[in-house]
């Protein structure tokens, strides 16, 4: 898990963290689809002065499958999940409730997955 921000959790919201990723991984399962390979975090949308949040307005997980190109996202209470090129996804930010500033995160993880020779490759790079 990368995480957008250095951040210590509670136990609560780090438990919130992994079930977070385990309804995203539910939702793999389901679609029969590749294990996503980049995963990113905002852990200030898990707890904000010492208070667990239980959900946030906008995604605060996203995880990105580089095989399947499908990118996944919750905000605590609901999970989506669209296919979408990695060149695609900041419009995707701009036309829905996504944070700019975590796509902008998560691309940059894409093209560092993408400069490892054993991942495989994203295309548009």
């Amino acid at each position: 898990m990368n995480f957008f921000r250095e951040q210590d959790l509670s136990q609560a919201a780090s438990d919130l963290m992994r079930f977070d990723a385990d309804s995203i991984k539910h939702l793999v399962s389901a679609r029969r689809s590749a294990n996503p390979d980049v995963w990113l975090a905002d852990p200030n949308a898990y707890e904000k002065n010492g208070r667990v949040l239980r959900d946030s307005d906008s995604p605060r997980m996203l995880a990105y499958s580089t095989m399947d190109r499908v990118l996944y996202a919750t905000d605590g209470c609901n999970a989506c999940i669209r296919p979408v090129e990695p060149e695609e996804l900041k419009t995707l930010a701009e036309n829905n409730e996504v944070r700019l500033d975590l796509i902008e995160r998560l691309l940059s993880l894409i093209g560092d997955k993408g400069s490892d020779p054993s991942s495989p490759s994203i295309g548009g790079s």
